[in-house]
């Protein structure tokens, strides 16, 4: 059993040697106390900060205790857990044990649900106890409880799949959860509305098994882009996280169109660039007002990455098209007869289309010379009402060419489909073609990676064009053709998908290239698949060199295997992908969905300014955190170490749920909700209803 204090301050009271004192606990069975009681460890950490009006402060420490008893709990007697003199305040609790009514948090479970037509279906049994190391408790069987009937409809085994300290998970032979990983079997489950339950252990959350499953996480995902949007208001028809206009978005100095000459991508120390520029202020002048585009994470800038979004969502479209309408997620352009999805990357892409330079030339976004600030020192304070920076619309690169030509090609294709917007769709075609003669005449790609964007470009034109000329210039990167490629590298598999998805008939295609690329991706995975992602403890997809950083530990690498599913037709992949889908959701070691409000035990504080700094207690929902960071160390948690140190951590429990923890809390617009939407997106139902509901309204 786990006694959770917690203190909230400037210093961590919480001493091991304290912690470790029996005598500051008791536990009695219906009024007797039980002797022999065993304390086996304990996990101490920062799990809250404040930053109204000081910054990092007050601090909130938790210390999760674990505590052996003599024998195991009886079904039906009444036991009370106390503990004296150790958090802010003392822990005075009694329930009668059920292990069909007292949750868990070692058993983790899809919270939101499991699909019916998966071939894999598991949750998990394991715990990770701190300086304890592995829960040892042997599961010998755990039942399922249809929660409409009360009944026990299955009874099954746990099969151990992974034991700790094993160390051969992913590419380095590492060791993800630091547990003793118990799989259950839920594969005979019809549909319903269930829980697990273990003799001795508890209950898990409650969770269903239906087709339907992935509409709510779609919902939730999508809707984080519209929170996102910069230069509208939000407003109290779509959202009740409203805002109002993005006052320093609209009116923007423009840099020169060739202000960095003829690079690949923004030099890396852009604030440095964008201050010199506004400190100087040479030459002539101008300013456009604009709209469109995201702002990109805790921060506002339109980040130039954010053009791959498109391709993002317009392929989730083309995976998985009946599963979206318009009118589906609450937007303003409901209504237009257009899928609402794909409205979102229309409005991502209006903004890189109304101001593209005359020569086809693309903008690589907006930027200022610093994270947003406040005319208080104290920057966590800052949202779009009283921030100060000022921005500018950024030069034009090779990358902002290309990423456009593709994504506004890719759009351009899918509005095809609607006569009503025959000329959006050809607009955005003409635009993705001059953006690409743009980028071939001033940025000639040189090398594989620069080569590869130019290829994913051509080959989307040539989709939508059936132009010649568009395949004649895919014939003329040797690199792409002849050099050897990563087949799990993302730049790889967006061209793969985009060459494969050109119809047979089309003049100039290479065929025979079509297939050798189709080959090498399918035997890749099919390694992959076997060498890696099927030993992991709890199965999930993350690329086996990728350390856990940037969403790698949730839905931040599911484009790729996603890919790979369209290229390949594996099946196997498809299987891989939806249980991807239950560790995003809550199978995973934490037991808790790394994105707010959504699922049962999810994430409370994503680093979204508005949300820090409004009157809604509850943060806007659908932000997809990066997660689990296993590969570096925040200062925070060097300032405030936890017991055990980091680096005794296992690396799928390295999170700390404090917004002012970028590394943790901190998400991007391209590199994990629009992730997060194709995979829900793939994975939802057909013929979805519009929405007729009234707005989400927080807890």
């Amino acid at each position: 059993m786990g006694f959770v204090l917690q203190y909230t301050g400037a210093d961590n009271p919480f001493l091991p040697e304290k912690l470790e004192e029996l005598s500051f606990y008791s536990i009695k069975e219906n009024g007797n106390p039980l002797e022999g009681l065993k304390t086996l460890g304990f996990y101490v950490n920062i799990i809250d900060m404040g930053h109204n009006p000081k910054a990092y402060f007050p601090i909130t420490f938790e210390a999760e205790v674990f505590v052996k008893l003599p024998k195991q709990m009886i079904e039906g007697k009444n036991y009370t857990f106390k503990s004296y003199g150790l958090g802010e305040t003392d822990i005075d609790v009694t329930f009668t044990w059920s292990d069909k009514n007292v949750l868990s948090e070692a058993i983790k479970v899809n919270q939101i649900g499991y699909l019916s037509d998966a071939k894999i279906r598991l949750a998990y049994f394991g715990k990770w106890l701190g300086t304890a190391g592995p829960l040892e408790f042997i599961p010998q069987s755990y039942e399922v409880i249809d929660l409409n009937s009360g009944k026990i409809v299955y009874t099954g085994i746990p099969e151990l799949r992974y034991s700790a300290g094993q160390k051969n998970e992913g590419a380095y032979q590492l060791d993800f959860s630091g547990e003793n990983v118990y799989g259950l079997d839920l594969i005979h489950l019809k549909k319903g509305v269930y829980c697990i339950s273990i003799p001795g252990v508890g209950r898990s959350y409650s969770f269903c098994v239906a087709d339907n499953v992935m509409a709510e996480p779609l919902f939730t995902s999508i809707r984080a882009l519209y929170h996102q949007r910069c230069g509208i208001e939000l407003g109290e028809k779509y959202t009740f996280w409203t805002r109002p206009k993005c006052k320093k978005h609209i009116k923007l100095l423009m840099m020169p169109e060739y202000h960095f000459e003829y690079c690949s991508k923004l030099p890396n120390n852009i604030f440095e660039q964008v201050d010199q520029f506004l400190e100087q202020r040479e030459g002539n002048l101008k300013y456009k007002i604009v709209k469109g585009g995201y702002h990109d994470a805790g921060d506002y800038d339109r980040n130039p990455y954010h053009l791959r979004i498109a391709n993002v969502l317009c392929t989730a479209y083309d995976i998985n098209p009946e599963a979206f309408i318009d009118e589906q997620f609450i937007i303003p352009e409901s209504g237009n007869a257009i899928p609402d999805i794909l409205d979102e990357a229309d409005f991502l892409l209006s903004f890189y289309l109304e101001n593209q330079w005359q020569d086809g030339g693309i903008p690589s976004g907006t930027e200022s010379n610093k994270h947003p600030k406040n005319l208080n020192k104290n920057a966590w304070l800052t949202n779009t009402e009283n921030e100060i920076n000022e921005y500018v619309i950024l030069p034009v690169t090779q990358m902002s060419c290309f990423d456009f030509a593709a994504g506004a090609a890719h759009l351009g294709l899918e509005l095809q489909a609607s006569p009503e917007v025959k000329d959006k769709s050809d607009k955005y075609i003409y635009a993705a073609e001059k953006a690409f003669e743009c980028g071939m005449k001033n940025f000639p790609p040189e090398n594989l990676e620069e080569q590869l964007m130019a290829a994913h470009a051509a080959a989307r034109l040539l989709a939508v064009t059936l132009k010649h000329e568009y395949a004649d210039i895919i014939k003329t990167f040797e690199d792409v053709l002849n050099q050897k490629k990563d087949y799990l590298n993302p730049a790889v598999l967006w061209f793969v998908s985009a060459y494969l998805s050109i119809p047979k008939n089309t003049p100039g295609l290479d065929i025979e290239f079509q297939n050798s690329l189709k080959k090498n991706v399918s035997d890749t995975w099919n390694w992959a698949l076997n060498k890696f992602f099927l030993k992991e403890g709890y199965l999930h997809f993350k690329h086996p060199w990728a350390p856990f950083t940037n969403g790698t530990g949730s839905v931040g690498q599911a484009d790729l295997i996603i890919l790979a599913w369209i290229i390949t037709g594996n099946e196997h992949l498809l299987d891989m992908i939806k249980v991807t889908a239950d560790f995003c959701l809550g199978a995973n070691p934490l037991g808790k969905v790394m994105c707010s409000g959504l699922g049962q035990n999810h994430i409370l504080h994503p680093l979204v300014l508005e949300s820090m700094n409004d009157d809604i207690k509850e943060y806007v929902p659908g932000i997809w955190v990066y997660g689990p960071i296993g590969n570096k160390e925040h200062w925070l948690q060097k300032q405030y170490e936890s017991i055990p140190s980091f680096d005794e951590i296992p690396l799928l429990y390295r999170y700390i749920d404090i917004d002012q923890c970028p590394m943790h809390t901190e998400f991007t617009v391209q590199e994990t909700l629009c992730k997060a939407v194709m995979l829900f997106g793939i994975l939802a139902p057909s013929n979805p209803e519009i929405y007729s509901k009234p707005i989400p309204k927080p807890d």
